[in-house]
């Protein structure tokens, strides 16, 4: 009777190495896109937060003319963000994507309020993005 030998080949170091790389150039690309997606997120939150803070004040301002018209108070604007019955979480509402305050400035200008809403990591965010866009 004839004895068949069957070879049991082993992973070398170089296959190891070539897959571990392999893994780790795959993983590098998925993390790249995912903080691409996050921020890309944050900045659509941050975005429409400032709109819905400048139709708060706006609605507060048209519901209570005889208000101080000139707010910059962090405690006066999270005064009028919870009596809104358009937010839900205050604290919350007054922070952008990143999680830091606005800017908030309302200026009266006689007639009619001047609301201005912005961010910081906003604008930075914008400024990265065009920056990418143009070395592209």
């Amino acid at each position: 009777m004839e004895k068949v030998r069957i070879l049991k080949r082993a992973i070398t170091l170089i296959e190891m190495i070539v897959v571990m790389i392999l893994i780790a150039t795959i993983t590098g690309a998925v993390t790249l896109n995912y903080r691409k997606s996050l921020n890309e997120g944050r900045a659509f939150r941050t975005k429409e937060g400032m709109e819905r803070i400048e139709t708060m004040l706006s609605l507060y301002f048209a519901e209570n003319p005889d208000a101080n018209r000139s707010v910059t108070d962090y405690a006066e604007l999270l005064s009028i963000a919870s009596q809104s019955p358009l937010v839900k979480n205050p604290k919350d509402f007054l922070q952008d994507g990143w999680g830091t305050n606005y800017e908030i400035v309302c200026k009266d200008t006689g007639s009619d309020v001047e609301i201005r809403v912005s961010s910081r990591k906003y604008e930075q965010y914008l400024k990265e993005k065009d920056t990418k866009s143009h070395t592209k």
